[in-house]
This record gives C-alpha cells, structure tokens and sequence, in this order.
C-alpha cells in the first residue's frame, strides 16, 4: 500500500506494483454446486485474494496463462480447493475471457 498526500500544486512521485498477465470471468464449481459467495481466491505469490461473487463467478487479473488457483472458505479440509486452469488464447477485440473452471 502508498500513501501519497501532496500540498497544493506539488509534484508526487510513488511506485506501485502494476499486475502483468491475464484477466478472466471465471465460474468455480465444487461438486454439483457453486463455490460459495465469498470464498477467497488466490494464486501463486500473490497474497492479494479475489472474493467469490454469487453463482461462484470471480474476476481475476495477473495470471499467468496455465497455473492453479488456490480457494478457500473455512477452517476444515472440506472448505478448500485448487483449480487448474489454461487460460485461451487472446483474440483481438475480446475484452474479458469467460470459463468455468472445476475445483478438486
């Protein structure tokens, strides 16, 4: 996290770490059901989670184009899961890819 408060008129210089990779619509399935609104999703290194919506969809930046996903929404062993994913090749003039996505 920056802060950057300026005075008025002043010129600030901050650093941020941008995210590089892929974004997707994905919708997480856990069994026969939806992975529960509000699991948390995270992938790799980034300790930064995505929040399940309703319908188990999450938007996901940064990703790189095949990996797993780790998803979590309680303490015991039946309350988390990993994804394997493959993200498709970019076409020109898609602004969000779209996928639903099992999770073991």
């Amino acid at each position: 996290m920056v802060t950057v408060i300026p005075t008025h008129g002043a010129i600030a210089r901050a650093t941020f770490n941008a995210q590089i990779g892929g974004k997707v619509l994905m919708t997480l399935k856990y069994g026969n059901k939806s992975v529960p609104f509000g699991a948390i999703v995270t992938h790799g290194e980034n300790k930064n989670g995505s929040i399940v919506a309703e319908n188990g969809q999450v938007y996901l930046t940064g990703l790189p184009q095949s990996g797993q996903l780790q998803v979590s929404w309680g303490k015991d062993k039946n309350s988390n899961c990993i994804v394997e994913y493959k993200l498709p090749e970019v076409s020109p003039g898609t602004l969000l890819n779209q996928q639903t996505a099992i999770c073991r």
